[in-house]
């Protein structure tokens, strides 16, 4: 069975991302009385920053690993 360690050090990393990104001292710095097209500043960052670490995720899923490649071609004839 192939190693699968590289792919969890993404999704690892993934979740450091967000628990930074939504760590109460970050949010707090957009916690302010602004409106960003026509959105208070708090909830378009909250809703970016949830969809930055979804498209993120998304795009871990579908990088292959070199090590998938190699064994795909090897099953290929």
């Amino acid at each position: 069975m192939p190693d699968s360690r590289p792919i969890a050090f993404r999704y690892v990393g993934l979740f450091l991302l967000g628990c930074f990104l939504f760590a109460y001292p970050v949010l707090t710095l957009f916690n302010l009385d602004a409106w960003l097209f026509g959105i208070p500043l708090f909830f378009f960052y909250i809703f970016f920053a949830w969809s930055i670490l979804i498209i993120f995720i998304i795009l871990c899923g579908k990088i292959p690993e070199p090590f998938q490649a190699r064994e795909l071609e090897k099953k290929q004839p």
